[in-house]
């Protein structure tokens, strides 16, 4: 009886970092890494290191048995739950597609609250400083005055770490797992 090929196994574990534990991802992959290279079917690893604390960890193995039997032995990428919010995802075969979770897969809700948060407060700022520098100017005047300074203040400082410290939460679904879809 001919025996049908094997094919690799790849987990795929993406993490979103939880605001300022950042630092604990060095670690906790290279921890992953090592267990899994300790196995005879262990082909690689990659990491993918994204902007704004997201973070993808491919271990591939020779197939989905070698595959499970590493997984069964032990936490390999649990024990990130601590720092991050994850998702786990398993493709097979020397082609696989695999679905990131990305910052365009928040709900749209909770990606317009976490604007407004960081809009409202500086837009009050910005409108009362341009209104008391200057108050006889005509208002269209004081409103794109306004306009420029809230933009530039919003672009490099407020919604980078307003959306830092929320990129969390936004991108969690109602399991607590990743989003990969919008």
């Amino acid at each position: 009886m001919p025996q049908t090929p094997s094919h690799p196994a790849t987990l795929v574990i993406s993490r979103v970092m939880r605001p300022g534990r950042e630092d604990r991802y060095d670690g906790w992959a290279a921890q992953v890494i090592a267990d899994a290279a300790t196995r005879p079917d262990f082909q690689g690893a990659l990491r993918l290191d994204q902007a704004g604390a997201m973070h993808h960890l491919l271990v591939q193995f020779a197939d989905h048995a070698a595959l499970d039997a590493w997984a069964g032995q032990g936490d390999h990428g649990r024990g990130a739950d601590g720092f991050s919010t994850g998702l786990r995802q398993v493709v097979q075969g020397p082609i696989a597609h695999v679905m990131l979770p990305s910052e365009a897969a928040a709900r749209k809700w909770k990606t317009a609250l976490v604007t407004w948060i960081g809009v409202v407060p500086t837009l009050l700022l910005v409108s009362g400083i341009i209104g008391w520098l200057l108050p006889h100017a005509p208002r269209p005047v004081q409103q794109i005055l306004s306009s420029i300074l809230l933009t530039g203040a919003l672009t490099w400082l407020i919604l980078p770490r307003v959306r830092s410290w929320s990129r969390f939460w936004m991108l969690r679904d109602p399991q607590g797992r990743l989003r990969t879809e919008s």
